[in-house]
């Protein structure tokens, strides 16, 4: 699932520009919502409200912030603190956003398919998607800084790197996602906090 998400990811392209570009992010976008938010979920049935699915979907913002975040890092040093700011809240929003459709999508088809209304478990959604939006906020500093400091393409290969890692924790751990949640919020914001000081060193560099 992972490995799918991120090949469609970087084939993005995140600024398009002219009509053909348009039509081509849309297109991605759209194949993204069908994989992930219909054909899964229709193959995973009752079992994609399952809390290991819940979680993984609640965290999908990460493959998509960190890629945005090198791109909007690569348009030049930011000039202070608040623009490079402004260009991460940007990515994350978008990666958190696209996250968002994709598992409403994803409760929608499930719903549809069995005739009533289904939802996840509340708990679980909540530390899901707290969890998602700290992994993304944190991968997005990371991704920006190593734009900054190396380039766009060191950062998203670094992110690639990154991604693969996941997938094999997946594969081999993916049980766990939903118990080490909260713990993996704890790491994020920890991450987080390390990369706003590495941030502000490559934008105020002494």
């Amino acid at each position: 699932m992972l490995a799918v998400a991120a090949k469609l990811v970087y084939d993005i392209p995140l600024v398009p520009c002219g009509t053909e570009l348009r039509l081509r992010t849309i297109t991605l976008h759209l194949t993204l919502i069908a994989i992930f938010g219909v054909f899964l979920p229709l193959r995973k049935g009752l079992g994609f409200l399952e809390p290991i699915m819940i979680t993984a979907y609640a965290c999908l913002g990460v493959l998509f912030a960190a890629p945005a975040a090198a791109n909007a890092f690569s348009k030049g040093r930011p000039q202070s603190m608040r623009e490079a700011g402004v260009r991460a809240a940007k990515a994350i929003g978008y990666g958190e956003g696209l996250a968002l459709l994709i598992l409403v999508a994803g409760v929608v088809t499930v719903s549809v398919a069995h005739g009533r209304a289904l939802l996840p478990e509340l708990d679980v959604l909540a530390e899901g998607a707290l969890l998602g939006l700290a992994a993304s906020t944190a991968l997005a500093l990371f991704s920006g800084w190593m734009t900054l400091r190396f380039s766009g393409a060191a950062a998203r290969m670094g992110m690639r790197v990154i991604f693969i890692g996941f997938l094999v924790l997946f594969v081999f751990q993916g049980g766990r996602l939903p118990e080490i949640a909260l713990r993996g919020v704890e790491l994020s914001v920890a991450l987080s906090a390390l990369m706003v000081i590495l941030l502000r060193r490559e934008v105020h560099p002494k």
